[in-house]
């Protein structure tokens, strides 16, 4: 009796086993699936300085860092005497990449023809503020540092 229920247990066990087999997936229809799922216009941790460490919101992080630049901007143009023939109200828009390794380098500066005729230093002066950021920490996706571009708005008021 006891081998009869051995034989039972033996074969209910080499039954069941094959029913855990795991079936394989080809890596090509793998990366297919993963692909479909990744967004790749959205980067999971947005670049930072350490002065955003705290936040811990992606969205408070992406505003802390875009303030902390626009800031810097601000405090490098304002050392600078601006002399124009016209008042100037007007947004210039600087477009820049954090690369990899959080670098910040600037990528095109969008002036109108009114601020390159008025203030013709802007793009030099928007070059050397650019080149006075810190490193900040990369963008992340999926835990790996990526290249991301961010576009930020300087005000700029000059009255004659």
């Amino acid at each position: 009796m006891n081998l009869r229920i051995i034989a039972i247990f033996c074969c209910v066990v080499l039954i069941s086993c094959s029913e855990w087999e795991t079936k394989k997936i080809p890596a090509k229809d793998f990366l297919e699936q993963e692909w479909k799922t990744i967004d790749i216009t959205e980067v999971d941790v947005y670049p930072s300085f350490t002065s955003c460490d705290s936040l811990s919101d992606r969205m408070e992080v992406k505003r802390c860092f875009e303030d902390h630049i626009t800031t810097s901007f601000y405090e490098q143009l304002s050392k600078h005497t601006m002399i124009v023939q016209e008042t100037v109200d007007e947004t210039v828009w600087i477009d820049f990449i954090v690369n990899e390794k959080g670098k910040i380098c600037l990528d095109s500066i969008h002036l109108t023809p009114a601020i390159r005729k008025e203030i013709p230093n802007l793009s030099l002066w928007i070059n050397d503020a650019t080149a006075l950021l810190p490193i900040s920490y990369p963008a992340t996706k999926r835990g790996i540092p990526v290249k991301t571009s961010f576009k930020i708005p300087v005000v700029l008021k000059v009255e004659e």
